[in-house]
């Protein structure tokens, strides 16, 4: 099957840090190829407002797209499935050099099938956790992906025993962390919470209530306490805002009271990470994301019951918090689902504030897990990646057969 060579590289995001890390990895494309002095790539697909920034042209939007859980994606379905047919669509008639999917399983494990079956070379940079899903995930990436580049160390090795032509890159959102210590001077503000509540409207929803209650149960017990909540570029701040007003408000706090202790911006999780002497974190690449920043900290997740009810019969891995998963072991405490209550959130913070000893100890870890990743993950993606699209876009290779013969586990 012939590929036309001229269609660009689609790539596809479905929430903010998919967003965060296809802008990271255009931008490093974008440079492997200049300095290839190969004439200019265009990137179009589903993207955020970072990867726009980074020129990728959005056929559909990654705010489209963001929300998680089988109820809420159910009741989301028919936006979701318009944007499937129409990058689909798009897809076929462009015959782009490759396709790069970035998480976002439920989506991007089927369009892998259907790309693929097209005649397209076929990427998946940061795979679906087939690691905690069982082997029915691997076994698509097995079939259906020319290569799968990894940002996580413990999941390839799975990969790698489970015949998928992986490579483990690193993490970029390491490099931007300590791009942006290089370029900023933080000071940890003592008392100073980090509420992150996620970057999905139903996370907000679910998990901001809680994390208000527990910062008005955590003022009355420390009198210092601030608060700071960063909004994700891809949320109407009032959206975030009315939330949280609403919360206080029911607990007898006025929005005026919630403004004067708490800080709402937009883009700024960094600043909130680095400045933070303790952070409450929604499960996800955040929790990495503010190990890096060594703030201490711990993770709150709550889904609807079904959802969870589904989870614990699908999902078979100990922890869910990246941060506890890189070195196998709790660094930090998980609040899930029943547990994700404000007296466990409230207790913790206290016991970061005034036990310097296990503060300390949470602070070696974060080290540990620094030391896994390697610098310079979206170059090292980004090389590994134009290999796999220089090797399989040769005119008139099968690239089916080629790739059932040729695939090779580094």
């Amino acid at each position: 099957m012939q590929s036309n060579l001229n269609g660009g590289i689609c790539i596809i995001a479905g929430e903010a840090s998919g967003d965060a890390q296809g802008a990271l990895l255009v931008k490093a494309l974008k440079e492997e190829y200049q300095n290839k002095n190969v004439n200019e790539k265009t990137f179009w697909g589903s993207s955020g407002p970072l990867m726009r920034k980074e020129g990728v042209e959005d056929i559909i939007k990654v705010e489209d797209l963001a929300v998680f859980g089988l109820v809420e994606i159910i009741s989301h379905y028919p936006v979701i499935s318009a944007c499937y047919k129409k990058i689909l669509n798009e897809i076929k008639v462009r015959k782009p050099e490759a396709v790069i999917l970035i998480d976002y399983p439920g989506f991007n494990l089927k369009l892998l099938q259907d790309v693929y079956s097209l005649g397209n070379t076929v990427i998946y940079h940061i795979p679906p956790k087939a690691w905690s899903h069982g082997k029915k995930r691997t076994e698509l990436l097995k079939n259906y992906c020319h290569l799968v580049t990894s940002i996580l160390p413990f999941e390839t090795q799975f990969f790698k025993d489970n015949g998928v032509n992986t490579f483990f890159a690193g993490n970029p959102l390491k490099d931007n962390v300590d791009e942006y210590l290089s370029k900023n001077k933080t000071i940890k503000v003592p008392f100073k919470i980090g509420i992150l509540p996620g970057s999905r409207k139903n996370e907000i929803q679910k998990l901001l209530p809680i994390l208000i209650e527990s910062f008005v149960m955590l003022s009355e017990k420390e009198s210092k306490i601030t608060g700071a909540i960063p909004i994700a570029p891809t949320l109407d701040p009032n959206f975030v805002k009315d939330i949280a007003y609403k919360s206080a408000s029911n607990l007898g706090y006025t929005k005026e009271w919630i403004d004067q202790k708490i800080s709402f911006g937009v883009g700024n999780a960094y600043e909130v990470m680095s400045t933070s002497s303790y952070a409450w974190v929604c499960s996800g690449t955040a929790t990495l994301e503010t190990a890096f920043f060594n703030t201490p900290m711990c993770v709150i997740y709550k889904i609807s019951p079904i959802t969870a009810y589904i989870a614990r019969k699908l999902i078979f891995i100990k922890y869910v918090s990246l941060v506890n998963l890189t070195e196998n072991s709790e660094i930090i405490p998980e609040y899930l689902q029943e547990m994700a209550k404000p007296i466990y959130l409230v207790n913790h913070a206290l016991k970061v504030f005034h036990d310097k000893d296990y503060e300390t100890k949470m602070l070696i870890n974060f080290q540990k897990v620094q030391n896994v990743f390697p610098k310079n993950a979206a170059k090292n993606a980004a090389q590994e990646i134009i290999k796999c699209i220089d090797k399989y876009n040769v005119p008139n290779l099968n690239k089916f057969k080629y790739h059932r013969e040729n695939r090779t586990v580094k």
